[in-house]
């Protein structure tokens, strides 16, 4: 068989778990034997036979894959065994160090980096360590592509978020020209790359890799509070983050229990964050003329902002997953109760981000062009917010009124899990910058201490029910063989 051959054939293999989970398992055995078999026909024939075979399979493949998806959404209530989840089984040890690896990585280039810093050495090391996890980033996404995307990759997945931040901001920060060229050459290829990444994301719609995919999420809130805090004092709580995120995506793996894993997560920012916002406070190099003195409730704020964005941002699919398999149990309007709720936080989110675009220096917003494609104003900003509130609301009393007799005691966090979660994810812009917070008729960052502290207890508050709503979601044992 021809290299072209195997190539299409496994790329054929990959694209097939992008179909529904039920479709994929019924069919997906079949449906590669068909097509292995017509390609090797095909390879006989010629190149150009093969290259018209593939043409026209994948052409037809994403709408095939949305009919799918349509077809289960208006099918009717599934049974049982299509609709519950089979036991949580633990995931093995060398998958929990493989989910842990790329952390541990990073925290040995920081310590590597930080051994070095005052060394000529320093910059060169620097420059090899980044090279090598490049390099182990891309090995790694090929060998996952070959092996079916193990759930362990996601870890790895997750990172490529990161270097597609990196690279976004190098206009807005000023780099060299140098740098600036080569981001312009290759800024489409990080479009894709994201779009790629999100995609496998949400195709996977597996709450364990969701949360491992999400853990540089909770590490990337902190960089900003390290800002002013002296180089030594960095390196280390640089090295007890990824340290500390790696063990958790180690754990995580591990007991492969989403009832477990969330709280796992939510914790792990309390871990890190509070040792960053003390050494922020009391340990900082801030100019005099722009210093002011270190207080307890400055420290809480400085931790509690980042970890309740973070803690949203990384709940959000997870909600959202478990809102869909939720609504399944009730039927069609079951169903269309969930992608209420679930297209209106998106919404929402996204108005919440372009109002503060409307009122923010866009020339950050607009490094990756984006504003070629969207102009947001403030009008539209507000219908969107509001407009996704109302289908929020919608969705979640339609779910609350279907599942009451059985379910009394989630129904109120049912609606209040998604309703606020927008907001929190908001929380560092609203709380950083004076910036009226779309909805309100005031500024989180005007007002005075006891106002901006009972509005972050109250998050505190909102982010264990959402904790808990989502424990009480997947409360159903997920499908066999998720790791």
């Amino acid at each position: 068989m021809s290299f072209l051959a195997r190539f299409v054939i496994d790329t054929y293999s990959r694209l097939l778990n992008l179909y529904p989970r039920r479709f994929k398992d019924e069919f997906a055995v079949e449906m590669h034997t068909t097509f292995r078999n017509s390609v090797m026909e095909a390879a006989e024939e010629g190149k150009f036979v093969l290259l018209h075979l593939c043409g026209r399979e994948f052409m037809g493949m994403p709408f095939n894959i949305l009919k799918e998806f349509w077809h289960e959404f208006q099918g009717e209530e599934a049974n049982m065994q299509d609709t519950s989840f089979a036991p949580w089984k633990p995931g093995s040890w060398s998958d929990s160090v493989w989910a842990g690896l790329p952390h541990l990585l990073f925290a040995l280039s920081v310590a590597v980096s930080g051994v070095l810093a005052n060394t000529n050495l320093g910059t060169i090391s620097g420059i090899i360590l980044a090279f090598l996890l490049l390099a182990g980033l891309l090995a790694t996404i090929y060998y996952t592509w070959k092996n079916h995307w193990p759930a362990w990759s996601a870890s790895w997945y997750g990172y490529v978020g990161l270097l597609i931040l990196l690279f976004s901001i190098l206009p807005y920060q000023g780099w060299v020209d140098m740098a600036e060229q080569i981001f312009w050459s290759i800024r489409f290829i990080l479009l894709l790359l994201c779009l790629a990444t999100f995609l496998y994301w949400l195709s996977r719609r597996n709450p364990i890799e969701g949360l491992l995919m999400a853990m540089p999420v909770t590490i990337i809130y902190w960089f900003p509070v390290m800002e002013f805090v002296p180089n030594t004092i960095r390196f280390w709580l640089f090295f007890w983050l990824f340290l500390l995120s790696a063990l958790i995506a180690m754990s995580i793996t591990r007991i492969n229990d989403i009832r477990k894993a969330v709280w796992l997560v939510l914790g792990v920012g309390l871990l890190t964050g509070l040792p960053i916002a003390y050494a922020r406070t009391y340990w900082n190099n801030i100019p005099a003329e722009h210093s002011s003195p270190p207080t307890i409730g400055g420290m809480v704020e400085l931790f509690s902002v980042p970890w309740l964005a973070s803690a949203a941002l990384v709940l959000a699919p997870i909600l959202g997953w478990g809102l869909w398999y939720f609504g399944r149990r009730y039927g069609k309007a079951g169903r269309i109760s969930a992608i209420l709720m679930i297209f209106g936080m998106v919404l929402n989110l996204i108005g919440h981000f372009s109002h503060w675009w409307v009122f923010s220096n866009q020339a950050y917003l607009n490094a990756l062009q984006i504003s070629a494609v969207y102009r947001p104003n403030e009008a539209s900003s507000l219908s969107m917010v509001y407009g996704g509130l109302a289908m929020i609301l919608v969705g979640a009393i339609s779910l609350a009124i279907l599942s009451w007799k059985q379910s009394k005691l989630l129904s109120i966090p049912l609606i209040l899990a998604p309703l606020a979660l927008p907001l929190v994810a908001m929380f560092t812009v609203y709380f950083g910058n004076y910036v009226l917070p779309a909805g309100f008729s005031f500024e989180f960052a005007r007002l005075t201490d006891i106002y901006r502290y009972l509005i972050l207890l109250i998050g505190a508050l909102w982010l264990v029910i959402s904790g808990w709503t989502v424990t009480r979601l997947y409360n159903q044992p997920l499908h066999e063989g998720t790791v």
